[in-house]
Parts: structure tokens; sequence; C-alpha cells
């Protein structure tokens, strides 16, 4: 596909993170209010990732997070976008996860590509996991959320097998919406790359 746009990369760049960050809010707003993300936001921001990394200025392909940014082309885009989703399937699959937040980080990865979007996940992973103590402590509600966290491992390591799999919609006590740590998670990443530190990622 040709460049759509004349965009520089810091253009370019600009571009992808406005697109993100709305995306964020969206997905947090429909998440406070109705608890849920609704697939046709999480398609559009998908597609949007597609398009920006596919039409944008190359740049020698540094990404969206790169201090030298520059499109990382349709097929990498592509690849971080089953990345991101293979990254949180497991949790949805063991009842830990709603699958809004599976599918949101797959159309994040169309952004970041499949190196950083391990990193943004982490970030959400680490923002969620703070937020969600935070409010555990508030509540005093420890105990309860020790055993659904033990619940949820148990499911980990039995995916596919019959038995009792944590509800999260009947044994949840946090009711936290979970695009907050998304926001936190990105902003976080996002901070930590364009300060010059490396990305996070196993590859």
């Amino acid at each position: 596909m040709p460049q759509l746009l004349n965009l520089t990369p810091a253009a370019w760049q600009l571009w992808c993170f406005a697109t993100v960050a709305l995306t964020l809010v969206m997905a947090l707003e429909t998440d406070l209010l109705q608890n849920r993300i609704p697939n046709v936001l999480v398609l559009l921001a998908l597609l949007a990732g597609l398009v920006l990394n596919e039409a944008g200025p190359a740049n020698g392909r540094e990404g969206m997070f790169s201090y030298f940014p520059g499109a990382l082309g349709g097929a990498q885009a592509l690849l971080g976008a089953l990345v991101g989703l293979g990254l949180f399937l497991p949790l949805y699959l063991a009842g830990a996860m709603g699958a809004g937040d599976v599918k949101l980080l797959a159309a994040l990865g169309a952004f970041a590509g499949p190196m950083e979007v391990v990193g943004v996940a982490l970030c959400i992973a680490a923002s969620g996991g703070v937020l969600a103590l935070a409010i555990t402590l508030l509540r005093r509600k420890t105990g309860v959320v020790l055993a659904n966290v033990i619940r949820i491992f148990d499911g980990l390591l039995h995916l596919g097998l019959p038995g009792p799999r944590f509800d999260p919609a009947t044994q949840t006590v946090l009711r936290m919406p979970y695009a907050l740590a998304f926001a936190l998670g990105v902003a976080g990443y996002g901070y930590w790359r364009l300060s010059g530190y490396p990305a996070l990622s196993i590859f």
C-alpha cells in the first residue's frame, strides 16, 4: 500500500499516539458505564493500527514508541496484533480477564508491533496489579482476593480440563475497569521508551 499521507515520522507518531489515546479514553468510558469494551471500537482501532503502519513513513521501521519513529509495515502490525492476542488469552481462558481486554491488547499490538507489545502488556499487568492491590487494601478484602488469585492460578494450570473455574461475574470483589490499567500501562510504557530506555521485550 502506498503512503496515504505525506507525513513526517514525527507527525506519524503523533497520529498513532492520538489514535491510541482516543481508543483508550473511549474504552475506559464504556468499561466504566457498561462494564464492557465494544467490539466495534476494538475493530476500528485494529484497522487504524494496520493502516497507519502500512501507509506511514518507514524511517527504518522503528515503530511508534521509538525515539526515531517509523511505520512497521502491515505484516509486522498484524503479527503484533496476534502476539497481543496471545499474551492475554490464557488469562481469559482461566476466567481472570474479559474478552474485551484481550481484544483491546490485540488492537494495541497492531500499533506497537510484536516486540513492543510485550512491554506494553507487562506495563498494563503491572498497573492492574497496583490498582488491584490499592483497591483491595481500601476495601479490606485481602482474604477474598487471595482466594480468587488461587482459583485463577488453578484455572491456568488446568486450562481446558473440567472442574470449577474462577467466575469473574460472580466472584470478583474489586469491580475495577481494567481499561484504566490499559491507559496507565500504555502511558507508562510510552514514557519509558521515549525517555530513551530499551524495549521491554522477550524477543
